[in-house]
């Protein structure tokens, strides 16, 4: 133990001893500094100092901000509102202007033929001279009609209706006969071709069935039995 502190008593001494001389030669400096006497300023180079415009710095730049366009927004003008009843007046209507176009050629659409209809085909109007041939041909038939006298007839009575073709020439003879509707009766079809072949029948009237050197008809033969 003792022999530290002698260590550090011997290490002391000369760390004091450069600390006073460092204090000494300090206050030396500070006597001198004193002892000099203060120069007054030079008034030449005081006006010279004062006379000079200050340095003026010029502001920073600052940064530019990019602003963005807004779009043009047209206003439209504001109408006035409309009343609920408003006053009757007569306001004429603006003319129509139709958009014409030189360099467009304006067509018109093609029309289109309607389809024709079909026409009705003709209704032969039977002349009064054709007419009164039939009704006298019809009633001289029924004139010469006999129900058949066989003794067969008598037995099986038969009865039913005969349609005939009958194709006459002018002048009223028969040309050809065909049964085209039979009575299911072989007696009354056989007795109705019988009795016309065996007739007379009338011809025809100038005036009737003009150009035609004969003309058919269809007649009918009824058969009955009387009660």
């Amino acid at each position: 133990m003792e022999a530290v502190l002698n260590w550090t008593y011997q290490k002391r001494e000369p760390i004091s001893f450069g600390s006073a001389l460092f204090i000494a030669i300090l206050v030396l400096l500070l006597i001198n500094f004193a002892s000099i006497p203060a120069v007054p300023p030079d008034e030449n180079e005081m006006s010279a100092f004062l006379d000079q415009p200050p340095e003026v710095k010029p502001p920073p730049e600052q940064p530019k901000k990019i602003v963005q366009e807004q779009p043009l927004v047209k206003q439209l003008p504001v109408s006035a509102p409309i009343s609920k009843n408003p006053d009757p007046v007569d306001t004429p209507l603006p003319p129509k202007v139709q958009d014409f176009h030189a360099s467009v050629p304006v067509v018109s659409p093609p029309l289109v033929a309607a389809t024709p209809m079909p026409a009705p085909p003709p209704v032969k109007v039977q002349p009064a001279f054709e007419s009164n041939y039939v009704s006298e041909l019809k009633a001289y038939l029924e004139k010469i009609k006999k129900y058949p006298s066989s003794r067969e007839a008598r037995l099986t009575h038969p009865q039913g209706t005969v349609v005939l073709s009958l194709l006459i020439a002018r002048n009223g003879q028969l040309q050809d006969i065909r049964v085209v509707g039979t009575s299911h009766s072989n007696l009354l079809d056989g007795e109705a071709v019988k009795t016309i072949k065996a007739g007379s029948l009338p011809a025809f009237p100038e005036q009737a069935y003009a150009g035609e050197s004969s003309h058919e008809f269809k007649v009918n033969m009824e058969y009955s039995i009387d009660p």
